[in-house]
């Protein structure tokens, strides 16, 4: 018996050791910055989490903005070229290395002082997908843990080495032929990767969807959020907030009201509030409406 009890008293202590570590967010600095003014930065869509697109450096002002003229021009090899594309996508800006994404979904990294082509991904897509309404696009990329990520028209979400741009992985979110797709800018903060879909002129049901940015599958979260009732009603909708169970065997939900303060840190805050539940077993639950 005193055996027995010499063995646990360490693994009880070594519980509670772990439980009062603090927790370091994933990826440090992103988190920082899309909950900061915008500097020389731009590493999230919109600016950062208030996505009001709006930079603190003041080098161009009213007194010289007249003075701007065209620095360099590239062309993406082709990409997105034709009557059916649209570039809509705002780039992304990291330590002097630009990021955009086509209407094919294909990326490419720019030195964004020569607009030298530093690498390229195309993005294979299928050409016969036909549930597109509006036009071949994407909105734009999300950037955290070294990784850029991208949905797709075909509902894929897709990895990329930011360094490199080789893929990393692809997690289908959703099948086309049922209508789905994602043009949206997707949006990274503490490990986790968050999109919306497309395809309600084909009857599909919006929601959100959230991955673990490490490895979008096998053990991390996958959870859903469908559309509130209440939008459609007139009503205010709540904001509902989402969050990786990565860290604890809770499980929370949190509505606010969408009077809340719109602040990058009160935004952070909100998202990370709540927690979804975890999904365990992520090629059985992709597909589930």
């Amino acid at each position: 018996m005193p055996c027995r009890i010499l063995r646990i008293v360490p693994v009880a202590l070594g519980l509670s050791v772990l439980a009062a570590m603090p927790v370091q967010a994933a990826d440090p600095e992103i988190d920082r910055l899309v909950q900061s003014p915008v500097g020389k930065d731009w590493v999230t869509n919109g600016g950062n989490l208030t996505n009001q697109r709006y930079s603190t450096l003041k080098q161009i002002d009213t007194t010289n903005v007249k003075q701007l003229k065209g620095a360099w021009m590239t062309r993406l090899k082709g990409s997105g070229l034709g009557g059916k594309y649209s570039l809509e996508a705002t780039p992304l800006v990291k330590d002097g290395v630009m990021y955009i994404s086509t209407g094919n979904d294909d990326v490419f990294a720019l030195n964004a002082k020569t607009g030298e082509i530093l690498w390229e991904h195309w993005s294979g897509i299928g050409q016969q997908i036909s549930t597109i309404c509006c036009g071949w696009l994407n909105r734009g990329l999300a950037m955290g843990e070294g990784m850029l990520f991208i949905g797709q028209l075909d509902a894929n979400m897709v990895a990329l080495d930011i360094k490199t741009g080789k893929e990393m992985w692809r997690t289908p979110v959703e099948d086309w032929h049922s209508g789905y797709g994602i043009t949206n800018a997707p949006l990274y903060l503490d490990g986790i990767v968050y999109s919306g879909i497309t395809g309600g002129e084909f009857g599909i049901r919006g929601r959100l969807t959230a991955l673990d940015a490490k490895t979008s599958c096998g053990g991390p979260t996958h959870c859903r959020r469908r559309a509130s009732p209440a939008a459609t009603l007139g009503r205010p909708a709540p904001i509902i907030t989402v969050a990786a169970e990565r860290r604890s065997g809770t499980r929370q939900r949190s509505t606010r009201s969408s009077a809340s303060s719109t602040s990058p840190s009160a935004i952070a805050d909100r998202i990370t509030t709540a927690r979804c539940e975890k999904a365990t077993i992520c090629s059985a639950h992709r597909f589930s409406r």
